[in-house]
């Protein structure tokens, strides 16, 4: 079993942050990529909301780049996914291994029932590292509706971030996928680019808020599709038709992109049962925007009423960034403010703890 002061599990902007200002301080952490290295940056093209890049970066370079940078520091990278852990005592515990015939695509599947019937599969053979602390930057992936060419298309034409992605839309026709306030939000975004916005929600009303419901129902730039379901996305390069059942009825559009707002899930399944989440299984910290979070921030109050450690978990040594906590915002730039937050709060616990 290898042995790792620091241990950070995911490769997105909040976990290699994490690894270059951990690097740079000497603890050698090992990072776990996971099974999509770079998180969902892998996914977009052009960022352009990321400071720093006034031309704007493509988002699979830019990850590497990362990448790269934690490397250069001596992070030591493993492209391997962590399949369990055990935070039950120090040194933690991790599990690299699956047994034969699984594969690490189970891990992507919805049902954190058959994600913990493996996970304690795994926990029968022999863990692979153990660490002093560890950071969790495993992300949250958008929900989406798995149709026909969906996946093809992703981060050509489709998308899952309107506030990331609107810009490329100017005066094109576009889709909103969803009923709540995140499509509502999303929609009146897209109306300062795009020259038509239309909602597919597959209800007669929205789950929005009234106040939101109002903003797009009074906006003359969006129109509703109700009682209406996707059904495939078509295109070549780039999106160029869609196909939906509305009332019914199959029907198609001519449209240059489509967006997907029914949800994001944090990838905390490895977690349950050892650390503390909120009702929508984002982990827990003092930076959690919740009352949950606001509970744990009181808790850590200093006599000088500052917030001790505020990205560490339920558990000491555990510490958390990025979307795996972060239910608002969700942003490149948010999730490495954190990282860099939950690698300087591990530090210094580290040195308290020597």
């Amino acid at each position: 079993m290898d042995t790792a002061q620091l241990a950070i599990i995911g490769s997105g902007p909040a976990g290699y942050t994490a690894a270059i200002y951990a690097s740079r301080a000497r603890l050698e952490p090992v990072l776990f990529t996971g099974v999509e290295s770079g998180g969902q940056l892998m996914y977009t093209t052009d960022v352009e909301n990321y400071p720093g890049f006034p031309e704007g970066i493509m988002g699979p370079k830019f990850m590497m780049d990362l990448r790269a940078q934690a490397d250069k520091f001596g992070t030591n990278i493993q492209d391997q996914h962590v399949t369990a852990v055990d935070f039950s005592q120090r040194p933690f515990k991790l599990w690299t291994g699956l047994p034969e015939g699984v594969s690490p695509e189970i891990f992507k599947k919805d049902s954190r029932e058959e994600i913990q019937a493996v996970i304690e599969q795994v926990k029968q053979l022999e863990p692979s590292y153990q660490a002093n602390a560890v950071i969790i930057a495993t992300g949250a992936t958008a929900v989406t509706l798995k149709v026909p060419g969906e996946e093809q298309l992703m981060g050509k034409g489709v998308s899952t971030c309107a506030v990331c992605d609107a810009a490329f839309f100017r005066e094109k026709t576009v889709f909103v996928v969803g009923g709540g306030d995140s499509a509502m939000e999303d929609a009146l975004a897209l109306t300062k680019f795009a020259s038509s916005v239309t909602i597919i929600h597959r209800r007669d009303e929205f789950s929005a808020s009234k106040i939101m419901a109002e903003r797009v129902l009074n906006n003359d730039k969006i129109k509703v599709l109700w009682n209406t379901t996707l059904q495939e996305v078509h295109g070549a390069d780039s999106v160029e038709q869609i196909t939906v059942s509305e009332n019914g009825e199959t029907k198609q559009y001519e449209a240059q992109g489509l967006f997907y707002a029914i949800g994001h899930r944090p990838v905390t399944d490895l977690f349950t049962g050892q650390l503390l989440m909120d009702d929508h299984n984002y982990l827990i910290n003092a930076r959690s925007l919740s009352k949950q979070g606001i509970e744990e921030a009181r808790q850590r109050l200093t006599d000088k009423n500052l917030v001790n450690y505020p990205t560490m978990t339920s558990v000491e040594g555990v510490f958390a960034a990025g979307d795996v906590v972060d239910i608002r915002f969700r942003q490149a730039v948010t999730a490495a403010g954190m990282g860099c937050e939950a690698a300087l709060d591990a530090e210094r616990w580290l040195v308290e703890q020597s």
